[in-house]
């Protein structure tokens, strides 16, 4: 009767009979997750307290020779010793079997709640980037129209696409330092807010000078948000690196899937606002990513007594930034070649419509989107170096079929090379990025992983410039040779400097 009316009293009269009165009690518990973890905390202290010998948790606590046995329990209180007598088991070693349980029930919560933030905050970091990539796809396609909208020569417009590349090989070392030393989150959110000063002035610009300003600005935003992005990424996914592909991965897919999306809104928009538009819609997404990168924490804490960094030099002297070298000229040599000789191959040699080549090149998107989720899962699976490296044999060998497709004059032969070398460089990328991101010093992240990136925009500045002297001289075949041997060449140098 006692429990009835306490139950009456605290749960009302229609729930006096049964014990589901406790239920909303229960739920309040379980929605604090507080004190959650600290019952669940108490709950596993009295139960190693409670156990009749602590030295059964541990075998190699027992001392030889001694037999030990279970003694019965005497009543009025807990018996910790399970020892015949007290010197035989070391007090020490029991409690710190105790600890040593206790410890890893705690660490298990604090585990999974923490897997539990990580993926959150890298669902903000996917949704944050896709409307920023998806204005730089509109822009893409319309940037060169847009210098030859003031009258620039072809070389002008050429100077004004690798203006940001050039801005980032200059910062793209410094913004690591940065990184290392001041964290992840001011360079992502101080980043995104240049890029959409820098689009904004395009947007508003009139004149070359003008222009190129506006394009170094938004090469210095991309420096200073990629060199953060990549470095809090490398810190979230520290706890789960059997898992890091798989995001690098999805990560690609997403941005490859805004870059599909993005050349349908450019035109809608251009065809109703004008090319000024663009630049605007991307200074817009820019401020949108920045609004959600403010959202993230700060996953680099840097500690006065941190070991010294390493500098470029020291960095690009190990063997394992110099593999990634050689896989970063060869890959970035093979996306030269994409932008610059296959349209104006599928051109002259095939008589390929602007539409044509555009349906190939969303194809290639396509084919992009697909490869970068196996490309993560397989690096999961069988590691980031095997993947690299079959996938720099297939660029070569891919290559070397174009060449002869384009003797041969056979178009769709030329299409389906071109597409196993869209598939295998997709595959690749997040490989390749859980790989620098693998061999990175912890104390030198940032500065480890602009080391690629540097090589990268540097090949990115001089390939095309040589792939189109090759073509010029000797003929669009030969400079897809050329291609396939960068990706021969840089294959080899990562196989005998990676370990």
């Amino acid at each position: 009767s006692s429990v009835k009316q306490w139950l009456s009293t605290h749960f009302g009269s229609s729930r006096e009979t049964t014990l589901c009165g406790c239920l909303p009690m229960v739920a309040r518990v379980r929605r604090c997750r507080y004190w959650g973890r600290c019952m669940v905390f108490a709950l596993s202290v009295a139960f190693v307290l409670s156990w009749r010998s602590c030295a059964y948790l541990n075998p190699a606590s027992r001392t030889p020779g001694i037999s030990h046995r279970r003694l019965p329990r005497p009543s009025g209180y807990l018996q910790f010793s399970a020892c015949p007598a007290p010197s035989a088991c070391s007090l020490v070693a029991r409690r710190r079997d105790c600890r040593q349980l206790v410890g890893r029930v705690w660490r298990r919560l604090l585990t999974e709640d923490r897997n539990a933030d990580a993926d959150k905050n890298l669902k903000v970091l996917l949704v944050s980037q896709f409307p920023l990539y998806v204005g730089v796809g509109a822009l893409l396609p319309i940037l060169p129209l847009y210098g030859q909208q003031f009258g620039l020569a072809q070389s002008s417009v050429g100077l004004l696409l690798s203006a940001p590349s050039f801005a980032k090989l200059l910062l793209n070392v410094p913004m690591g330092q940065v990184a290392d030393s001041q964290g992840r989150k001011l360079l992502m959110v101080g980043g995104m807010l240049v890029l959409a000063v820098g689009d904004f002035g395009t947007g508003l610009a009139s004149a070359l000078p003008a222009l190129l300003i506006g394009r170094l600005i938004t090469g210095a935003g991309l420096a200073m948000a990629d060199t953060g992005s990549s470095a809090w990424v490398a810190d979230v996914t520290a706890d789960r690196p059997s898992e890091r592909a798989s995001f690098l991965g999805l990560q690609n897919a997403v941005i490859s899937s805004a870059f599909v999306l993005g050349p349908s809104v450019g035109g809608i928009l251009v065809d109703n606002f004008g090319m000024r538009s663009i630049f605007f819609i991307v200074a817009a997404g820019a401020a949108l990513c920045a609004a959600g990168y403010s959202l993230l924490p700060e996953t680099h804490l840097v500690e006065a007594t941190s070991k010294p960094r390493l500098s470029f030099g020291e960095l690009i002297q190990a063997s394992d930034q110099q593999a990634l070298a050689g896989m970063s000229i060869a890959f970035y040599t093979g996306a030269a070649c994409k932008l610059v000789l296959i349209p104006a191959i599928a051109a002259a040699t095939f008589a390929a419509t602007p539409t044509e080549v555009g349906e190939a090149f969303s194809a290639f998107a396509l084919l992009g989107v697909v490869g970068t989720l196996l490309g993560g899962k397989i690096a999961d699976s069988v590691g980031p170096r095997t993947v690299l490296v079959t996938c720099g044999v297939v660029c070569a060998v891919a290559y070397v079929g174009a060449a002869l497709a384009v003797q041969a004059q056979a178009k769709f032969a030329f299409y389906g090379f071109l597409g196993l070398w869209a598939l295998a460089a997709a595959v690749k990328s997040p490989a390749l990025q859980a790989y620098a991101i693998e061999v990175a010093p912890q104390e030198s992240r940032g500065m480890a992983l602009s080391v690629p990136k540097t090589i990268g925009d540097l090949t990115f500045l001089v390939a095309p410039f040589l792939l189109g002297v090759v073509a010029d001289q000797f003929g669009y075949d030969t400079a897809l040779f050329a291609c396939s041997v960068a990706f021969a060449v840089g294959t080899a140098i990562f196989v005998a400097k990676s370990k």
